[in-house]
């Protein structure tokens, strides 16, 4: 296996029908994925499953099952998100599976790549949508357009099987997906504190200050807005004392 393909997870999220997750393993170790991890399964691993896995058992067995995507995602750098929908509210890049494969190929050569893959009836919700830093749909027939997990699972392993390295992974270290959701609890928190929000628009505002930070961020990036959330926090706390002492009344 490829280095870079050592580095990419297909996340399968609520998936309804076990049989699917055994015909998605199959698709992985046809182009060369091997890391699978399941969030939430409603089903658990059985002879349906087992049976659509056919070769790729090994995979299957190997799986790892948790109860949030948080965990899921921790210690992944990129995570991408597919979706069916044409018309919609998020703002991140969307691409489609032959658009996003380099890139992805790329920046798996140093960096943890997730793979995100909704439930069947309804793909993954926008909450979980807007964590991903890039958005993929694979293009298909207005007359039929829906897909399988499986057969999604496949279109997009093969274009990045198939995908050119063109350059070289981000020369830093990027910011992991908990570290990126760490951020923006912290800044919720210290925006709440100075009361930043309405009482009705916190999360909407919460949401667009997500789509600010779309582009990748390095672990240095982070650690800087952290920082400057602190500060905040230390004024909001504080701040009232300094002025105090400076003009000897509030």
């Amino acid at each position: 296996m490829n280095r870079e393909l050592e580095n990419i997870s297909v996340v399968l999220v609520e998936t309804l029908q076990a049989g699917n997750i055994g015909s998605a393993a199959r698709a992985m170790k046809n182009m060369g994925l091997g890391r699978l991890k399941l969030v939430r399964p409603a089903q658990p691993i059985n002879d349906e499953c087992r049976m659509m896995a056919a070769g790729a058992l090994d995979i299957v067995e190997a799986a790892r099952t948790y109860t949030s995507l948080d965990e899921a995602l921790c210690g992944e750098h990129l995570v991408v998100g597919t979706t069916s929908h044409r018309d919609r509210k998020q703002r991140q890049p969307l691409r489609s599976p032959r658009q996003i494969a380099p890139l992805i190929r790329r920046q798996a050569q140093a960096h943890r790549v997730a793979l995100l893959f909704g439930p069947e009836r309804g793909g993954l919700d926008d909450r979980t949508l807007s964590r991903c830093r890039y958005l993929v749909r694979i293009p298909t027939s207005f007359e039929h357009s829906v897909l399988n997990v499986a057969q999604s699972v496949m279109v997009l392993a093969y274009e990045i099987f198939s995908a050119p390295i063109e350059g070289s992974a981000s020369p830093q270290r990027l910011a992991t997906d908990q570290q990126r959701e760490q951020m923006f609890r912290h800044m919720e928190k210290a925006l709440t504190r100075i009361g930043f929000f309405a009482a009705d628009n916190q999360e909407h505002l919460m949401k667009s200050i997500r789509n600010l930070f779309v582009p990748e961020l390095t672990r240095r990036d982070v650690r800087i807005v952290r920082g400057m959330m602190s500060q905040l926090e230390w004024y909001a706390q504080e701040g009232h004392r300094i002025l105090k002492t400076k003009t000897g009344r509030l």
